[in-house]
């Protein structure tokens, strides 16, 4: 099964096109990247002109991607299942530690 998805986050528009052997995977996959979250666990924030989409690799070279509320810089990240699929992380900000 082949499905297009359309979302908005903040002023980009992203479209995706799943391609998946599985007509219910085609279907979990459209329905994770087509409804991002947007209330943010950490502020309260449900703007949706206040969320963008952003990535980044650490230095191993894992790829991360992200739902990042533009009020308080928290994120939720997208995480993979095992057995494929994806899942949103709940919002959280980032502290960095101190020595």
């Amino acid at each position: 099964m082949k499905i297009n998805v359309e979302t908005k986050l903040g002023q980009a528009v992203y479209r995706f096109e799943i391609e998946e052997k599985s007509d219910i995977e085609a279907l979990h996959k459209a329905a994770v990247l087509g409804n991002p979250p947007l209330l943010c666990d950490e502020c309260g924030n449900d703007k949706v002109d206040q969320f963008k989409l952003q990535s980044n690799k650490d230095a191993e070279g894992n790829t991360y991607v992200n739902v990042e509320c533009n009020a308080c810089t928290a994120k939720s990240k997208l995480g993979l299942y095992k057995s494929g699929g994806f899942f949103f992380h709940k919002f959280v900000k980032y502290v960095k530690k101190t020595v």
